[in-house]
Formats: C-alpha cells, sequence, structure tokens
C-alpha cells in the first residue's frame, strides 16, 4: 500500500484525507487522476474501488435521463415569469352606489383590459381619472397583488345640497278621461266630477291662496296636494297568438366531459364526439362550469379548467285549433283584467274582438274602466310671486 502511495506521489497524483481501515485504505482522489491510477495499480498489486463520487460532472447522467422533466421545469418557471407581467382578474372594492358595470365601462375606456402589461397601466394617473368620472368618489386605490388588479373606492355617504328649493307637491292627471270623482285631504281642486281632462292637467293644486280682507289674493302657501280622485277612461288591450308552437325534446344523447382553456383557446373532446355524430346538425343544450387556475392566492393565470355538460334536443313544432287559440287568447285577456283589479280598477265596458290573420289569430278589446288617477309633481321654487303661481 505504502508503494501505492509512493508511485502516486511520483506521478503527481493527489491523494488527501487517507484513512486505514485495518488492511483497507480510503482516500479522496481527481477523476482525472483516478483514471492514471491503473498503470500503478498492476505494478503494486493493489486492488482500488470507487466508494462515492462527488462533483457535477458525475450527475450528467442522472439529468440526461430526466432532460424531458427538467426542460418542461424550465419553461414551465419561464411561462409563469411572463404571465406575472399581465393582468389576468380585475376586483372591485368599496363600491356600493356605483355597480361593477360602470367600473367595468371605465376600465374599457381607459383600455384596461384582461392581458394587459402591468407596466401600461398608470395607477396614479387612472385613479385621478376614476375620481373625476365619479363625482360622490372620495378616494380611490388602485394596485396590483399577483396578477390581479385590484379597484378600491370610497364613496360620498352624505347627498350633495340640492340647489332648488322643493316645497310642495300638485296632483296631475296620468291619463285622459272624465272625472267621475274627487275628495281632496289638502291642496285646491281644479276639477270637479264630470269634467273630462287631459294627460298631465293639474288636478289639484298644492298652492292654497291667501286672501285679504279684501279677498284679494296677497300671497300663496305651497302644501303637498292629496286627494282621492278617480277617472274614467279606456284601455286598449292587444294579444296575438301564432298558430304553430314549438315544443322542446330532450333525448338521451347526453355528454359530459372537462375542458382546458389557454387564453382564448379552448382544448376538449367535443369535437371527436362531433366526428363521429351521425346528425351533426343537431341541437344542443350547453352548461359550462368555468374555474380559473390560481396560484398562492393573487396570482391569476390565463388558464382556465372546468366541465361541459351538453343535452341533445330537438323541437318539434304543433299546431293549435281554432278553438285552443281563441281560449288561450281569452286567458291573456282575463289575467289582465285581473291585474288591472287587484290594482283598484273597475271594468264598466268590455268590447272584445278577435280576428284570424295568415300567422293565427289577434286579440283586440276596447276596455272602458274607472281606476285611481293622479300623480304627485314636485312644486319647485326660488322667489316664487304671486303673479308666477296666478300664472
Amino acid at each position: 500500500m505504502e508503494r501505492f502511495f509512493n508511485m502516486c506521489r511520483m506521478h503527481n497524483i493527489d491523494l488527501w484525507g487517507i484513512k486505514r481501515e485495518n488492511d483497507i485504505c480510503i482516500c479522496e482522489a481527481y477523476a482525472s487522476d483516478f483514471l492514471k491510477m491503473p498503470p500503478l495499480l498492476r505494478k503494486t498489486g493493489t486492488r482500488a474501488n470507487v466508494v462515492k463520487k462527488r462533483g457535477l460532472p458525475f450527475y450528467f447522467p442522472f439529468f440526461k435521463k430526466r432532460i424531458i422533466f427538467f426542460v418542461g421545469v424550465i419553461l414551465c418557471l419561464a411561462m409563469l415569469n411572463y404571465a406575472t407581467r399581465y393582468v389576468w382578474a380585475v376586483e372591485y372594492v368599496g363600491n356600493l352606489q356605483i355597480s361593477d358595470d360602470e367600473l367595468s365601462d371605465f376600465l374599457e375606456q381607459e383600455g384596461i383590459h384582461y392581458g394587459i402589461k402591468k407596466e401600461d397601466i398608470n395607477c396614479e394617473e387612472k385613479e385621478k381619472k376614476l375620481r373625476a368620472m365619479f363625482q360622490n368618489v372620495t378616494w380611490t386605490s388602485i394596485y396590483f397583488e399577483g396578477t390581479k388588479l385590484y379597484i378600491e373606492v370610497k364613496e360620498n355617504e352624505k347627498s350633495e345640497p340640492v340647489e332648488q328649493i322643493i316645497t310642495g307637491t300638485d296632483i296631475v292627471a296620468d291619463e285622459a278621461g272624465t272625472i267621475i270623482s274627487i275628495v281632496t285631504r289638502n291642496g285646491v281642486p281644479r276639477v270637479k266630477a264630470g269634467d273630462i281632462v287631459e294627460k298631465g292637467q293639474i288636478l289639484v293644486s298644492g298652492g292654497v291662496p291667501v286672501y285679504d280682507e279684501s279677498q284679494s289674493i296677497i300671497n300663496y302657501q305651497i302644501y303637498d296636494a292629496d286627494a282621492d280622485i278617480y277617472i274614467r277612461t279606456p284601455i286598449e288591450y292587444t294579444c296575438s297568438i301564432k298558430s304553430s308552437y314549438p315544443v322542446t325534446h330532450y333525448t338521451n344523447n347526453t355528454v359530459h366531459t372537462g375542458f382546458a382553456q389557454i387564453l382564448d383557446h379552448q382544448f376538449d373532446l367535443l369535437f371527436l364526439y362531433d366526428f363521429f355524430q351521425k346528425e351533426p346538425s343537431a341541437l344542443y343544450e350547453t352548461v359550462t362550469e368555468k374555474k380559473q387556475v390560481v396560484l398562492l392566492d393573487n396570482i391569476y393565470l390565463p388558464i382556465y379548467y372546468g366541465e361541459i355538460d351538453r343535452k341533445e334536443y330537438y323541437i318539434q313544432y304543433l299546431t293549435y285549433t281554432q278553438e285552443e287559440m281563441e281560449q288561450k287568447l281569452l286567458d291573456n285577456l282575463e289575467k289582465f283584467i285581473i291585474g288591472l283589479e287587484e290594482k283598484g280598477v273597475q271594468i264598466v265596458e268590455k268590447n272584445v274582438k278577435i280576428v284570424e290573420n295568415r300567422n293565427g289569430m289577434e286579440l283586440q278589446s276596447d276596455l272602458l274602466v274607472i281606476k285611481p288617477t293622479g300623480i304627485a309633481v314636485e312644486i319647485v321654487t326660488e322667489n316664487t310671486d304671486v303673479e308666477e303661481i296666478k300664472e
């Protein structure tokens, strides 16, 4: 053994960490020096076995056998790094008076959409524009968490002061007709039973005149007009029905499959099913459940997955008989009348006419009804004088 070590020194072969265990010596050497040892081992009658290999070159075979796996890992990391530079989800926080659709319209107007680069969004500038667009927004914050864009707002709960002074209301007619009865509790009636009125005409005025000793009007006091007013007015009702109608029938041909989606490209197996389908023009009702891939709670990726449920159906067109069409039209008229009666409308006269056309039938009905009328219209005044109210 010592002869072997001496010859290694003579041939500049470095050995270190030499340990002797009975007749065995354990040492460390460079891989290049180990390749020089066979002639020396034969001359000295020494046998050498490799106990352990250390160093990067010895891992190359391991990497070579698993090259596809490591290339896949590197590509996934590269794609993840690329995807995190873009916005793939948007969330609105704190908006109560402003709807999500309004905020979405604002983002679309500003050119912010899914797949936009984060660096292309100037958050400070967009915050100023958001406050300028929505007057009730007092504070905004636009920021990123992972690949999600957050639009956070705080709204002014107090309404702005109204410049105009609302001091009372008039009651005006919301349809034309003949006044049947009027009972005034507050205000000055402008019409009486039997008068014919037009839509928008004042029925009860909220301006109550104030007289002096000579019975001349010196001022007006403004109140909320209040009265029970009934009017007789005509109502027209028209309803039509087609002679043929569709009926949907579902078959037992259903498909349940999964899918994956990257950006706008969807991958599923439905095309294989359609390829072998005997009737390619069949109709389907499709329900899709889609979820987005999320990493670490806030890194949203443009990758989606989910399930597709598809049911086949066909439409059969049936034809009503004349009696069935008439009955359906009359049923629709009856439902309309019941709806009016629930609102306190009294049917005085009813004329019904059913005519046939080339598509089916049409019902035309003229109703004469007695119903409550009158809507409150605000009286808005600023320095109102007597002459203006007289007019």
